[in-house]
This record gives structure tokens, sequence and C-alpha cells, in this order.
């Protein structure tokens, strides 16, 4: 049986086989990952159990041969050297997805640091209760590869202290960001954009709050010492700033000035400067409540958005959280029954022995607009 075994694992037929099956998945890869994306190619090619299977298959295959055609002989070492680097190639790859791990490394020029973000992403889960008298808390966690291309539908069942809870996969957006959706029944709100680091963010100011953008304050019907204040006074738009500035209408390329702390009219769709920033209010103020959307292409973070019910003790409430490859977000509090459920969802900070220093930093452009990166 087991020589059968090893002919079969040898035979011409196999090796034919495994040489147009394995480039042929790697290309339908290579075209997922563009018509799709990376990570909805690895999950229905390369991390495939049939892949792996296949590359299994291809080790066996050459080690077969090798006992097959006798290339242990010193005329073979040539075709037998072939052979080992072929297995060694595949063992390595083996090696690398099960014991070693990658990710990236936020750093900046003229820092060092030893903590770098996991490739991986995770959902992570604490579990805060009660148990005799005593605050306990119990900790899951899951790695978790999704996309919003692949239908998903995974759980996690467990317990605290005997009362059991369980978690359920509903849904996963790709890009995707938490903005206002109109709704006549909801609350007042009054969008600022800025881009006071080359990319554009959206702030929100609900009305009778106080917004903290860049250690700048902004109210909305709320007037405070010490913000720019926004009020609507029988349909009309008025602003107050404690600060001298300017401000250009896009439409007709008027400029004027923004008197400090006077009260005069605002201009919608115009962009006022003050000190080291610079903000637009866009249109006039909306009724919504705020929800996970699709994010704008210039948004500077690109986020994905996991959604989960959580049920235990016959309650069931479900919790959105924002996150993915490369972030670590703070972890969002719900509580269900007589349990609080602490969930994040993103990269986890992983540490090396040793300690990485950027030195230098340089980017330079030439004609084409593509950047050539140097790191010292």
């Amino acid at each position: 049986m087991k020589d059968k075994l090893l002919t079969y694992l040898a035979s011409n037929r196999l090796m034919s086989s495994l040489f147009i099956a394995f480039p042929t998945a790697m290309g339908i890869g290579t075209f997922l990952e563009t018509w799709y994306s990376t990570d909805a190619a690895k999950i229905w090619i390369y991390n495939a159990w049939w892949f792996e299977l296949m590359m299994g298959l291809f080790v066996f295959s050459f080690i077969g041969n090798m006992f097959k055609y006798k290339l242990f002989r010193k005329e073979k070492w040539a075709v037998l050297c072939i052979h080992l680097s072929f297995v060694l190639i595949l063992v390595g790859a083996f090696i690398t997805r099960y014991i070693g791990y990658e990710g990236m490394m936020p750093i900046r020029e003229g820092e060092s640091t030893n903590v770098f973000l996991s490739e991986k992403t995770f959902l992570e889960i604490l579990v805060d209760g009660k148990f005799g008298g005593r605050d306990l808390r119990k900790q899951l966690m899951n790695e978790v590869l999704l996309s919003e291309h692949v239908a998903h539908d995974f759980e996690i069942q467990d317990d605290f202290k005997g009362q059991d809870f369980s978690i359920y996969f509903v849904d996963y957006l790709e890009n995707a960001t938490e903005g206002l959706v109109l709704d006549p029944e909801g609350e007042r709100y009054l969008k600022i954009v800025e881009a006071s680091d080359g990319s554009r963010h959206d702030h929100y100011i609900k009305e009778g709050e106080v917004v903290n953008i860049h250690n700048l304050l902004f109210t909305l019907n709320n007037p405070i010492d010490g913000a720019t204040n926004i009020e609507v006074i029988d349909g009309e738009y008025f602003v107050s700033s404690p600060f001298e500035g300017t401000f250009m209408r896009m439409a007709d390329q008027f400029q004027g000035q923004l008197v400090k702390d006077s009260l005069q009219p605002l201009q919608l769709r115009s962009l006022y400067a003050l000190p080291n920033f610079q903000f637009v209010i866009p249109e006039p103020v909306l009724r919504g409540k705020f929800d996970i959307v699709k994010a704008e292409e210039d948004q500077a973070v690109q986020q994905d958005a996991l959604r989960l019910e959580i049920e235990t003790q016959d309650q069931t409430k479900l919790i959105t959280l924002l996150g993915g490859k490369g972030l670590t977000n703070d972890p969002k509090k719900i509580t269900v029954g007589n349990l609080e459920f602490y969930v994040k969802y993103g990269s986890k900070s992983l540490e090396l022995p040793f300690h990485i220093k950027l030195k230098d930093f340089v980017a330079e452009r030439y004609p084409g607009n593509r950047k050539k990166l140097f790191f010292l």
C-alpha cells in the first residue's frame, strides 16, 4: 500500500495535473484581486484548503520523484537540487503561513519603535460582569478574514460563568465611515469640511453641542465664549469667531473679512481661513442620524464596517464596528442583559525583540506622477 501511494505521488499524470492546476488557480486569483479585493482572493483561492492541498501534493510528488528516479546518485545531483529547491520553497511557504507573521509599522522620521500592526485582522471581545460579588472580565480573540464580496456566516458561542452568549455575523461593508443619513425626525446637524493634513475630513456639529476640531471649538445655536459660534436666526445664518479671519466665496471668488467677536452673515460654500485652519460649510443645517455609509474616495483613512448581533438572556442588540487592516480603534461598548461587551475589529499590536529607527525619508516625484521612496 505504501509503495502504491509513493508511486502515485511520483506519477507523471499527477505532476502534470498539478503544474496545470496550480498556476491556473494563481492566475484566477490575480484577476479576482483586480475585480474584487485582495481579501476576497485570499478567501476564494490562496487561503482555501484545496489550494494548500495542491501545495502539499507538490511536496510529496517531488519527494516521491527523488526515490522513483534515484536522484541521490552523484550523476543526478543537478536534478536533485532542482527538486530540493521546489520542496524548500513550498515548505517555506507553509512555515510563513502557519508560523510567521507580517504587518505594517507606522513610524515617523527620527523615531524608533518595536511595535507594529498585524497584517491579519482580529475581532477582540471583552466581556465584563459580576460573579460572586466580584467584577470579572473574559477576553476573546478571533482571527477573521472578511470581504463584502464573500458571503460570510460565522458565529461565536461562549459563556460567562455559566451565562451563555452568542455573537452572530450580520453584515460587512468595505471603505465605510460614520456619516449623516437624512431623516426628517432626526437631530439637526451642520457639516464642516476641512483638509488640514492635505486630505478631506467631514465634521458634524449637533445643534446645542460643542465640537473640538483640531483644538478649535465650534458650536451650533449654542454661543459660548472662545468658540466659533454659528447661529441660525429666522432662517438666516450668522457666524462669530474669537479670531480674525478671511473668507472667499467660491462661486464668484468674492473675498471678505471675518471680524473678531462680531456676529456677521455666514457665507455658505465659502472658504474661511482662521489662524492655521481653513474650513468650508457646504450646505445648510440638515436633519438626520448617524449611521454607517460608504466613504468618499478622497477621505484620508479608509475603514471597513462590521455589523454584529449579540444575544444573551433572551436579549439581542446590534453593534457596528469600524476598523480594518492597519487600524486599532478603541473598543465599542454595548450592554446586553447584565453583561457589558467591549468589542473592536482591526489589527493587533505586536512587538519585535528589537527596535527600528527611521533616520531619513525622501519622496521624489518624477514625470508620470510616480514616486520614488527612499528609506535609510
